[in-house]
């Protein structure tokens, strides 16, 4: 398997929201990825199932995703306190490649980066040089 370097903040693109150029940081602490988003709610579908609503706000885009396949899952952050977040998957774009990731969904407005990419993001093949930033954007503008 040929192992791509990325570097400590990566440039992104999320297609499926659709959200391109994302800055995001690259966690090796971080066992999954996190995205913000602005609002979560479940609706009831006529059914009886659930539908997981999901606004995402990008510099320059906006847009409310459903998701029905969703689950939950505990986040410890690392000042010790766990939270349950949701759970969904979504192609991540790098180098050109779409990479099928799972990502818990928070409010990071506090936080510099508004998708941090965690280790099972990386098992895609991926070393972290943390000397380096953005790889995947400079190989793809150039």
């Amino acid at each position: 398997m040929l192992k791509r370097i990325i570097g400590r903040t990566e440039i992104v693109d999320l297609p499926s929201i659709p959200w391109n150029q994302v800055p995001c940081r690259i966690d090796t602490g971080a066992y999954r990825s996190s995205m913000h988003c602005d609002d979560i709610h479940l609706n009831e579908n006529p059914d009886g199932s659930q539908t997981l609503v999901v606004t995402f706000q990008g510099e320059d885009s906006h847009s409310e995703k459903h998701f029905s396949r969703f689950s939950e899952t505990s986040v410890k952050s690392s000042n010790g306190i766990a939270e349950t977040r949701y759970l969904v998957a979504l192609p991540v774009r790098i180098f050109g490649t779409d990479f099928i990731t799972e990502f818990t969904l928070t409010n990071r407005t506090e936080m510099k980066f508004p998708v941090l990419l965690g280790r099972t993001f990386l098992r895609h093949g991926f070393i972290v040089d943390v000397r380096k930033t953005n790889q995947s954007f400079k190989t793809t503008s150039a």
